[in-house]
């Protein structure tokens, strides 16, 4: 771009201006249309300009509109020449604060140039109103130059207004006189009246008599009157002293979980107990609930049943991806745009102090360089600390510990250990095919029929219509998908309706079938036959259990271990631990010699896509191992869970109840299990009967007579 250097004077974008040359360059600049203007001053770097259009040009005159600020990207040798420029861009935070600091300035201008204020005022672009205000004051030179090479928008606004009251104090000083002060005093007298009827703490009240203090001297249009006023109307916002009335009915409140849940006995049951101290001991503090499970299964949901049967207020607030720490304790206000915390703000729009409060996702919290929200969030659930929360905007303490605090999360792996230590985990467990079924059957047919505007229509699912769904259609431990897939029938069903076209009130397998199309889920099953080499494990994942197939091979190499399938680190010393103690007790387990110095053993578990970690594979994989080194077909009706030691030992293992629901739905009859996760067992069967024979081992000796096709004496689960 041609550029030209300008001495002793400055000039800004958006205003227009006028430059003396020769004729010769009159006409140059006439020609190329555009150009950039630097300036050099004593005081001036000479790197940033302005890129202007030419807009006419008459005999030595040359008349020229600035349009932005640029860089040069190279130096001008002499006073023109052709360089590189590039363009500074026009930014500014949109937020509370800059919006009454423009508001302000603009107000002022309207004083200061009563006659050009009106053009002025048609400019909405904050940094294009900057640069055309200050284009109207008479500045020196390097304040000129100073406010040219500020690119903050809002920086400049703040700039413009100091020149405005440096300039024409007696147009500021009638601002402030004038009759436009009126609402001011006004709005002042109104917030100390509501400071005197807010029923505010002794720290609340104390700080906003100070507050109130600083606003009475502070100017109207200044960005600090902005900021303290919003401070204290969030203050008086807050509902202090107020509380909803628990109306605890603990029939009512069983008969409204039993409503919107199904199962769920344990969280139910610890809910009612919750309920039942609070209906004796109001000011009882007690555990913050977190429900633990995978996605679907009603943990969110239970929070608001609860709120309902407390008649209490119901909050949610999702944690996933939060990674700042200001999200949950607030900015501090001598930050621009400081605003408070999400749980003060939150419990400020509920308008009550005991709100059922839901932290949704506490297992996704994030850490980054802006600060740990989980500790952060210490605070909030602590008991002993909640009563007096300080959240970094307010500056005074609120009492957090009427709000009964529920989480939720798909596991606990991920939740730091002091903030887990704050809460009681309810493990909410997937649901089996038989509960899917009832819950289609008593909660979502009825609900979707409704969404669909098809509630008067008999529409009847066939239960095995409805088992195809669940089996061929989803594959979740919840229900949230086959709540899709039946939606999805009732919206075709809506469609033909709408078209005056009959539908189906019976929904068997072929209208699922025409409706959802080809089977879309196949479940890990089950082998057919048993192979040699090949077990079958248990494995737990967040959307719930599944089984894991896992297969053995050798072939003649140097001794190594090869491990696929996407194997996480625990797991594969699980599989380096299983082939430890197979070749320490060889002679034991194997007849004949075997040299693994020159052979490489290769582990493998499909569905490589997948990542898969956790040490309960062990005795599974030792098992493969013993199948294929023995050349012995291991038993396909039995799957095995359980972390396995150097020595032998098995040792008990998370996730039983998604572990056996797996076994369950892929055709597994026998399981076996750890000897110390024998109480899961009995738990579980007693809320819901197990169709499984279940052998408990405490050894990989005890194992092994179990693994293949001879007849064995095993501990049946109805007998325990």
């Amino acid at each position: 771009m041609f550029a030209m250097i300008v001495r002793d004077n400055v000039f800004f974008p958006h205003s227009s201006f006028s430059l003396k040359v020769s004729p010769e360059m009159a006409e140059l600049l006439k020609a190329q249309g555009e150009l950039a203007i630097f300036f050099k001053t004593p005081m001036s770097s000479g790197d940033i300009g302005v890129r202007c259009l030419v807009r006419e040009a008459k005999d030595d005159m040359v008349f020229i509109e600035g349009e932005c600020r640029i860089r040069s990207m190279e130096r001008i040798d002499g006073e023109i020449g052709d360089i590189q420029v590039t363009d500074i861009p026009d930014w500014y935070e949109k937020n509370l604060l800059n919006e009454g600091l423009i508001q302000g300035v603009r107000a002022l201008v309207k004083l200061v140039f009563p006659n050009s204020g009106l053009n002025l005022m048609k400019e909405k672009n904050p940094g294009s109103f900057a640069d055309m205000v200050a284009a109207n004051i008479d500045l020196p030179v390097q304040e000129k130059l100073r406010f040219l090479y500020t690119p903050d928008s809002m920086t400049r606004i703040k700039l413009v207004f100091g020149y405005l009251n440096r300039v024409n104090p007696k147009a500021a000083q009638r601002a402030n006189n004038s009759k436009a002060n009126n609402p001011m005093a006004e709005e002042t007298k109104e917030l100390e009246e509501r400071i005197e009827r807010t029923p505010l703490s002794d720290e609340a009240r104390s700080a906003l008599e100070k507050e109130m203090g600083r606003l009475k001297y502070m100017h109207q249009y200044s960005p600090e009157y902005t900021v303290s006023r919003s401070y204290i109307e969030f203050i008086l916002d807050m509902p202090w002293e107020i509380r909803t009335r628990d109306f605890i009915d603990i029939d009512k409140a069983k008969a409204v979980l039993d409503r919107d849940h199904f199962d769920l006995k344990e969280a139910k049951e610890r809910i009612l107990e919750f309920l039942a101290v609070r209906k004796l001991k109001a000011d009882s503090k007690g555990s913050i609930i977190c429900f633990v499970g995978p996605p679907g299964v009603g943990k969110t949901s239970l929070g608001k049943s609860i709120a309902e049967a407390m008649g209490r207020k119901y909050i949610r607030m999702s944690l996933g991806g939060i990674r700042d720490e200001a999200e949950i304790r607030g900015h501090r206000r001598t930050y621009i745009g400081a605003m408070p915390g999400r749980v003060i703000k939150e419990i400020q729009r509920a308008g009550t102090m005991n709100p059922v409060f839901v932290f949704d996702e506490i297992d996704k919290l994030g850490k980054d360089f802006r600060g740990d929200p989980a500790s952060a969030m210490l605070e909030v659930l602590d008991p002993e600390q909640n009563f007096s929360f300080k959240d970094n905007y307010m500056e005074i303490p609120f009492d957090l510990s009427q709000v009964m605090f529920i989480a939720t999360a798909n596991t606990t792996e991920t939740i730091p250990a002091t903030l887990l230590d704050r809460m009681e985990i309810i493990d909410i467990a997937g649901y089996s095919d038989g509960e899917k079924l009832n819950i289609a059957k008593l909660h979502l047919i009825r609900k979707k029929a409704a969404e669909s505007g098809l509630e008067k229509e008999p529409i009847v699912f066939d239960d095995e219509a409805l088992r195809m769904i669940i089996n061929f259609y989803t594959a979740e431990s919840g229900v949230r998908d086959l709540e899709r897939k039946i939606e999805s029938i009732f919206r075709k069903s809506a469609k033909k309706k709408a078209s005056d076209i009959d539908i189906p009130h019976q929904v068997t397998c072929d209208i699922v079938r025409e409706y959802l199309g080809p089977v879309t889920r196949y479940k890990e099953q089950a082998m057919s036959s048993d192979c040699i080499g090949i077990s079958t494990g248990l494995a737990w994942t967040p959307a719930g259990g599944e089984i894991l197939l896992i297969e053995v091979s050798s072939m003649p190499g140097s001794g190594k271990t090869e491990l696929t399938g996407n194997m996480g680190q625990v797991m594969q010393e699980s599989a380096r631990i299983a082939i430890g103690y197979l070749k320490s007790r060889i002679g034991d387990l194997i007849s004949g010699h075997i040299d693994f110095s020159k052979i490489d053993i290769h582990i493998h578990v499909p569905a490589g896509a997948i990542s898969k970690d956790g040490p309960s594979a062990g005795l599974a994989i030792l098992c493969a191992l013993l199948s294929y080194f023995q050349a012995r077909p291991a038993r396909s009706d039995t799957a095995i869970t359980g972390e396995v030691t150097l020595s032998g030992r098995v040792l008990p293992v998370g996730g039983i109840k998604e572990k056996i629901l797996a076994a369950e739905r892929a055709g597994i009859s026998r399981v076996i299990l750890p000897g110390k996760n024998e109480a899961d067992i009995i738990k579980l069967t007693a809320d819901a009967q197990v169709n499984l024979e279940i052998i408990y081992v405490n050894s990989f000796i005890d194992a092994a007579p179990f693994l293949f096709r001879e007849e064995v004496s095993s501990i049946p689960v109805s007998a325990q």
